[in-house]
């Protein structure tokens, strides 16, 4: 009989081993994030920008720039400025550091955190080459599509 209690404690306490390890898995997975969806625009003929349909403050945004037929070797920026209700322009948010373009094509991700701006409800991605990274030596730029930005 004591014998037959071992082992029926033994497999308990196994199994209970095995739920509480396979919780522990469960609890430690990361959960799925959700799938964002995008906006691409053909803005002209040498840049195409894909950016997030919407966005909320704090949220870490991506914007995919995808060049076409640049002079090269460039540096590009990509700022994001921002938009107050009505449409006014309210002036710079943030930016991102400019990417060294080596080629004529390529795509370049930029990814920026939309801290609280007061008065902002949409982000307007402004990209823009040149030489050195600097705007006042820009030799082409453009704004991409503007996406809301909720609280």
């Amino acid at each position: 009989m004591k014998k037959m209690m071992m082992i029926v404690t033994v497999a308990v306490l196994g199994i209970c081993s095995m739920v509480f390890l396979a919780n522990e898995m469960m609890a430690q997975a990361p959960a799925a994030k959700p799938e964002v969806k995008t906006v691409t625009k053909e803005v002209n003929e040498w840049c195409t920008v894909t950016t997030p349909e919407s966005a909320k403050v704090g949220d870490t945004v991506e914007v995919k720039i995808a060049l076409k037929g640049v002079k090269a070797p460039a540096k590009l920026n990509c700022h994001l400025h921002f938009q107050k209700e009505g449409g006014e322009y309210g002036g710079f948010w943030v930016y991102a550091e400019p990417v060294d373009v080596a080629e004529a094509n390529g795509t370049f991700s930029f990814k920026f955190t939309l801290a609280e701006k007061e008065g902002a409800v949409n982000a307007i991605p402004t990209i823009f080459l040149g030489p050195d990274g600097d705007w006042k030596n820009k030799t082409a730029s453009c704004a991409g599509a503007a996406f809301p930005v909720t609280k």
